[in-house]
């Protein structure tokens, strides 16, 4: 019996495939290397193409990072929200849904050290940082909003405005999914979870 061919991809998908190869290829050279040390040419490599191929889909290599951080960020804030807003007007349900959602939280030695590499370039680079700052606080909004909504729930008033409080809860998240990475030990998600906890008592 014979396999049908598989279908062609259109030329927006083949593009779509070519963009994700070489974000993915970005994530592990920046990961390994050091944002300064991989080079255009080195991630083009790594992802099997060419610089042309990379400059007809980036526009350099901060743009690449910056479009890379964005789909993370959407993707958690959609994991988050769905916990929370699943469970409708019931604060409790909502509660335990983000606890579980904290518990496993957490990142991979490489998606720790390109957080932290990028984190680094944003503080050095003036440009770099305006653009990741920029994505920071629309995180931080979306999940202060999150979070409001959970205190009104509970009919609790937060203990600080919502928005310092998820700036606390991201840079906690931060140091804790760099300390899991480098010693193997950290309980970054029931540490998370327990403190999401806590805001709550």
């Amino acid at each position: 019996m014979t396999r049908s061919p598989s279908p062609r991809l259109t030329r927006e998908a083949r593009q779509e495939q070519t963009r994700q190869r070489l974000i993915a290829a970005a994530c592990q050279q920046v990961a390994e290397r050091g944002y300064d040390a991989a080079s255009v040419r080195d991630i083009a490599n790594a992802a099997g193409y060419t610089q042309g191929a990379f400059y007809s889909n980036f526009k350099s290599k901060e743009a690449l990072l910056i479009d890379l951080l964005r789909q993370h960020k959407e993707q958690k804030l959609e994991q988050v929200r769905q916990a929370v807003m699943g469970a409708g007007e019931d604060f409790t349900a909502a509660l335990a849904a983000l606890e579980h959602w904290a518990k496993g939280f957490g990142m991979d030695a490489q998606q720790a050290m390109l957080a932290t590499e990028l984190h680094l370039h944003a503080a050095r680079n003036p440009a770099f940082g305006e653009q990741y700052t920029a994505l920071m606080a629309d995180q931080r909004q979306s999940y202060a909003e999150l979070l409001g909504h959970l205190f009104t729930l509970a009919g609790k008033a937060p203990p600080a405005p919502p928005q310092e409080i998820a700036g606390c809860l991201m840079a906690l998240t931060r140091s804790l999914v760099v300390d899991r990475a480098l010693d193997g030990t950290t309980a970054a998600g029931e540490l998370l979870s327990a403190v999401i906890h806590s805001l709550f008592r």
